[in-house]
């Protein structure tokens, strides 16, 4: 029995050897080993207050982030997430060349497979410098647009100052700290709060790595204010030196757009101003600033500050025509009613001053000459004759006229020049009557 349990020995010794071999072909072939790698997974900075209490902040050159090679089991490694990957640079290992070692390591993971983990002994690299700290004012921008007719007022930052600290190469580049607020059509007060910006001296955002604000929001309180639009009125006092005349007043803007609180857009006024011209023998012009004549708690909308103001001066032209009956417009005859001018109508002289360049221009039918019969009725009436003269041209004498209205019905004759023809009724004023 023994003999025959030797003989068979090495026959069940070589029966284990291949039957294990072949649970390891077997095994391979159904859960081979396989690796797989996993790009950029974040360093997560440990003990930085290592650097930071000895008064300096840190630049991360190189080394941010990490690709992890994972050999194991097909069926662990292909179960496995990049989340699952913490790698990790512990500051207070920092060499004199300013780098540190990363480890990574998998978490959250369990099983009882062997693996290996290779990030190819990563370094995270930084660069060191001087902690700069100061305080900055806060100011207030704004991008978008109110609703219409309304414009921004005040605009209030709590707090109003910040600290910052930073690396000393990124201070030098700090202009000023500032908040942006963003309108969206708003029509009435809102308060909102809003991250501290980084500006440089052109106006451009700095980043805010590695940058520490006293408070990491300002909150603003902002108001909205109402408008309304005012018209300008410029008027005249006194008369200029003698042989001179006020051709035209021009004035600019006629129209001032103000903002101001509810009760005070309420009572808003025209603006008037007053210019003396008394003795003048040039023209006058004068830049006045609106706010002198703006009422309390009423600011003024957009970039004009001031009013433009000229009266135009001239020394006085004179030039004389001679007007007959048959150049003078009848506007509103009576129906049923003729109109003649006295027998012995004369010519009539009319004296006109104004800018001489406007008078050698003048022709009689410029002048416009008319009666007004409305209201009138039979009889002879001593009238003013009116002109409707150009800009900058005034009469120096007044012209009457006497006209006979008598019923057509009325077979009575009166020793009467012809009648004029008349005009349509647009009448403007009318003369008393003399019957």
């Amino acid at each position: 029995m023994k003999n025959k349990l030797a003989s068979n020995l090495a026959l069940k010794i070589l029966s284990v050897v291949v039957a294990f071999l072949f649970w390891l072909v077997i095994i391979n072939i159904t859960d081979p080993t396989t690796a797989r790698t996993f790009n950029d997974i974040p360093v997560e900075i440990v003990n930085e207050n290592v650097i930071t209490s000895a008064n300096q902040v840190y630049e991360i050159m190189d080394g941010d982030k990490v690709n992890v090679t994972v050999k194991g089991k097909r069926s662990f490694v292909e179960r496995l997430r990049a989340e699952d990957f913490v790698a990790t640079a512990d500051m207070s290992g920092l060499s004199k060349v300013n780098a540190v070692s990363i480890e990574v390591e998998l978490q959250g993971v369990d099983s009882d497979m062997d693996y290996e983990i290779d990030w190819g002994n990563a370094m995270l690299k930084v660069k060191l410098e001087k902690r700069v700290t100061q305080k900055f004012k806060v100011q207030v921008e704004h991008k978008g647009e109110l609703s219409e007719n309304y414009v921004l007022g005040e605009m209030v930052a709590k707090p109003n100052i910040v600290e910052v600290s930073c690396g000393e190469s990124k201070f030098k580049k700090i202009d000023h700290v500032g908040v942006m607020v963003s309108l969206n059509g708003e029509s009435e007060d809102f308060e909102t709060e809003y991250s501290p910006i980084l500006y440089d001296e052109d106006g451009d955002v700095l980043d805010a790595v590695n940058v520490t604000f006293s408070n990491d929001t300002i909150k603003v309180s902002t108001k909205v204010l109402s408008t309304k639009e005012v018209p300008v009125e410029v008027r005249t006092v006194g008369t200029p030196a003698e042989g001179y005349s006020l051709v035209q007043t021009d004035f600019r803007p006629e129209k001032i757009r103000v903002s101001g609180t509810d009760e005070a857009l309420e009572k808003a006024q025209p603006i008037q101003i007053t210019i003396n011209i008394d003795g003048a023998k040039k023209d006058i012009e004068k830049e006045l600033p609106i706010i002198n004549y703006l009422s309390e708690n009423l600011w003024i909308v957009g970039d004009v500050g001031t009013i433009s103001v000229r009266c135009e001066i001239e020394k006085t032209g004179e030039r004389s025509f001679t007007l007959m009956p048959s150049d003078i417009t009848v506007k509103n005859l009576p129906a049923d009613y003729a109109m003649t001018f006295a027998a012995d109508a004369p010519r009539y002289s009319v004296n006109l001053a104004g800018k001489e360049s406007k008078l050698s221009e003048l022709s009689l039918t410029d002048l416009g000459a008319y009666v007004d019969l409305a209201g009138y009725g039979a009889g002879s009436h001593l009238m003013e004759v009116k002109f409707t003269l150009p800009k900058g041209i005034t009469m120096k004498n007044t012209v009457h006229v006497r006209v006979i209205l008598q019923d057509r019905g009325d077979n009575s004759t009166d020793n009467t020049t012809a009648s004029p023809l008349p005009t349509g009724n647009n009448s403007q004023q009318t003369q008393g009557s003399e019957g």
